[in-house]
């Protein structure tokens, strides 16, 4: 796509996928601002049920207006296509894997590596800064919150928790990654280990398009082009931030029907029981406990549950949500 100042281009990011022939497809739009400045590079739909990150992208490459921009601003409409088309969670049809677990890709893998190496080639690679919109798949429901990857490089970390202060969320995350690893990730963290500063927003559940979730996320993008210095405005600030250094995935180590006994937003105490696994007769498997002191920021909507799926995530946070 060919830069031109004050100007807005969309189109198709094309490849195909060597084995199959079968075509990989990204929807991408850029605004090119009338002014100098760095390049956002935002992008929905990582899993192609969080309806409201995709809505969200959609609306905030419509309404960003060229003239009144400075820099260049790069927004991914979907990433995981096959799944948004299909109606599916989490994974890539393809092959089963989770898109955010592939980054930076392969040249040569399966069709979700092939896609991740790709994308971060041809969008990924030219950002200064990266938000990844999600909005609570299918089977969860969740609380809004921001998620930084905290990669020991204090430069790029200090930038990357500034731009989740200016989301207007209550519930920033900062989760330790290491800052090099052979294993793959999701985009934000492998951006953030590059050198770019990145976040993952939460905002939506269950695979529901709520409008309401959808600004909330507009509302931030706003907050984040004014932080960066590419519009000129006034930053939404109506939240009380809390920071929590120590996020927690309680998985299922049983296959049955799953029955939470918290709400989001609860505050739990370590060992508390915060729901029971029943076989298919109606018999009980397990309790599963709360594993600290901590804010119920995750919980799984769908009864069935399987070994190894995430039943709740708790975060240790320094003061609770009254």
């Amino acid at each position: 796509m060919a830069t031109k100042k004050g100007m807005k281009e969309h189109g198709w990011l094309e490849f195909t996928y060597p084995p199959t022939g079968e075509p990989i497809r990204f929807p991408v739009g850029t605004v090119h601002g009338a002014g100098d400045g760095p390049t956002l590079a935002v992008l929905g739909g990582m899993h192609g049920s969080e309806f409201c990150g995709i809505e969200a992208a959609i609306r905030l490459f419509k309404r960003v207006d060229p003239a009144r921009l400075r820099g260049t601003l790069m927004v991914g409409m979907i990433y995981n296509l096959p799944a948004f088309q299909n109606n599916l969670g989490f994974v890539v049809p393809q092959d089963g894997n989770n898109p955010g677990r592939t980054f930076p890709g392969k040249p040569e893998g399966s069709y979700s590596q092939v896609m991740a190496h790709h994308f971060s080639q041809e969008f990924l690679s030219k950002a200064d800064y990266f938000v990844e919109l999600h909005g609570g798949d299918i089977p969860e429901a969740l609380v809004t919150f921001i998620y930084v990857p905290v990669t020991g490089n204090e430069a790029v970390d200090e930038k990357s928790k500034a731009m989740a202060q200016a989301y207007n969320i209550a519930l920033i995350v900062h989760g330790k990654v290491q800052p090099t690893s052979p294993t793959p990730s999701s985009a934000f963290v492998a951006s953030a280990r590059r050198g770019v500063p990145a976040i993952l927003t939460e905002s939506g559940q269950q695979g529901i398009l709520n409008l309401e979730d959808a600004e909330r996320h507009l509302t931030g993008l706003r907050n984040v082009l004014v932080h960066l210095g590419m519009m000129d405005g006034k930053i939404v600030d109506t939240v009380q931030r809390m920071i929590s250094e120590e996020h927690i995935a309680i998985r299922s180590e049983y296959e049955g029907m799953w029955y939470p006994s918290v709400k989001l937003g609860e505050w739990a105490k370590q060992d508390q029981v915060i729901g029971r696994i029943r076989d298919y007769f109606g018999e009980p498997i397990a309790d599963v406990k709360a594993v600290c002191d901590g804010h119920i920021t995750v919980i799984r909507t769908s009864p069935n549950t399987a070994i190894g799926n995430v039943l709740i995530e708790q975060d240790r946070v320094a003061n609770k949500i009254e």
